[in-house]
């Protein structure tokens, strides 16, 4: 449905897109941004010269998805460049038309194609498409930047300098009222444990894995989703694969890997490889800060939680194989329905049975379910927190041998011990996966099939 673009896109964005691009935006359908962290439009855009085109524009003009400023300016680098100096290269990519960096706008041409990998049921369709898959990425691998560096993607950095400042920079991110034990936990192994044998930087996408790429048969049609694209080391894209596959299938990784390999890419380390993975699910795992006034508004709450929740549980079972921690069971307190219950009940059944079934905007009805995971989660918050904090109450006090008198206390105080070297690491650990264990478990119905979800064997 054409519909009128001023009304529909936040203002002043509509005149700079036709401003960069030099086309009139003659329609706008908004459409679900790119996964949680984006917002999103489809485009009718005409040129003077009697061009016309379809584009797709994913915006972010809070700032609330991932990656900053310069990550966006190498997005639409890799982009540009890809579609253009670069297309003999052979990684499919949507053509670039233009961007807005004061509001994280990036606006490329529709491209046919499927985003949904895990629903081929053809056996052969799978094992093709994904072999096509990682062709695309050992193509992207093999870009010789040292011959070619990419105009607006920044200078040319070591894989280990790009560890380092990443570590730096949660490190940074992991104060005040936002500190985390899980996160500084995960920090120190990673610090202390940097590969010493990084090979020269590549192009890597970021972000790769099912729900990122479009296709058609068994033929990838373009790579998707590049707001986390930088110079480093392959294996932080095949790390990447790893942890997009905790939310959508993909063939067995050693299949995955041997395809890549086949290609020409590089050969894989999967000791590197473990390392970038509990890397990004460190920078993946930060808290969320939606009830902090100074935060930006998520384009999509509930699914932020969703991810941000899978992150933690995950990251908390990968930091304890790492470090050699054996996890001990997770106590889960059961309780009767919260006071609320059939008011949470209620809601529920008119988002699902009657206002997403009338709403035309696809955009609309994804932040619809997106509250319907939100008071799913008060309703669990409302029936079992109670006994999980008291659950962790007790715990806490074995662990530092003191008595607290309710959760926040005991809680600060075991924030307090892990800050200052006070509590075993091992102890601290087993602690943050029980509370990572336990908020995930609250949120559990809202995740509905990805509640149970874990990583993928490597071998």
């Amino acid at each position: 449905m054409t519909r009128l673009p001023a009304s529909l896109l936040p203002e002043g964005l509509t005149a700079a897109v036709e401003e960069a691009s030099g086309a009139r935006v003659v329609a706008v359908r908004p459409r679900g941004g790119g996964g949680a962290s984006r917002d999103g439009a489809e485009l009718d855009l005409a040129w003077p010269d009697g061009r016309t085109a379809s584009a797709y524009m994913n915006y972010d003009v809070h700032r609330a998805g991932a990656g900053d400023d310069a990550s966006f300016l190498r997005e639409a680098a890799v982009l540009r460049a890809l579609s253009g100096p670069l297309a003999l290269a052979g990684v499919r990519v949507a053509p670039y038309y233009a961007s807005v960096p004061d509001q994280r706008a990036l606006v490329c041409g529709l491209v046919a194609g499927c985003d949904r990998f895990g629903a081929i049921t053809d056996p052969v369709q799978r094992d093709a498409l994904a072999a096509d898959f990682m062709a695309q990425l050992a193509a992207l691998h093999r870009i010789d930047i040292a011959k070619q560096p990419i105009e607006g993607m920044g200078p040319i950095e070591s894989a280990d300098v790009f560890a380092r400042r990443r570590i730096a920079g949660l490190r940074a991110g992991n104060s005040g009222r936002a500190w985390d034990p899980l996160i500084h936990l995960a920090l120190d192994w990673l610090e202390a444990n940097i590969p010493a044998d990084m090979p020269p930087p590549a192009i890597v996408h970021g972000d790769a894995g099912p729900g990122n790429f479009l296709f058609e048969g068994d033929r990838v049609t373009a790579l998707l989703d590049w707001e986390l694209v930088h110079y480093g080391d392959p294996m932080a894209d095949l790390a990447m694969l790893c942890l997009r596959m905790l939310f959508q299938g993909f063939v067995p990784l050693p299949q995955a890997f041997a395809a890549y390999e086949a290609a020409g890419g590089h050969s894989v380390d999967r000791a590197r490889l473990r390392f970038w993975r509990l890397l990004f699910q460190t920078a993946f795992a930060r808290r969320s800060r939606y009830d902090d006034p100074d935060a930006p508004p998520p384009p999509n709450l509930g699914m932020n939680l969703v991810y941000s929740t899978i992150h933690r549980r995950v990251l908390s079972q990968a930091l304890a194989e790492a470090a050699g921690v054996a996890l001990p069971p997770v106590a889960m307190p059961d309780a009767a329905p919260g006071a609320h219950d059939r008011s949470f009940a209620v809601a529920l059944d008119d988002i699902r049975d009657t206002i997403v079934p009338r709403l035309s905007d696809q955009q609309a009805a994804v932040k619809a379910k997106g509250l319907a995971r939100l008071i799913k989660w008060w309703r669990a918050i409302e029936r079992y927190q109670p006994g999980f904090h008291a659950a962790e109450r007790l715990e806490i006090s074995a662990a530092l041998r003191r008595d607290f008198p309710d959760h926040g206390a005991a809680w600060s105080a075991f924030c307090q011990a892990v800050s200052d070297g006070g509590i075993e690491t091992e102890a601290a650990i087993i602690l943050c996966n029980a509370h990572a264990a336990r908020e995930a478990a609250l949120l559990a119905d809202s995740m509905g099939g990805l509640a149970e979800t874990r990583l993928a064997p490597l071998d």
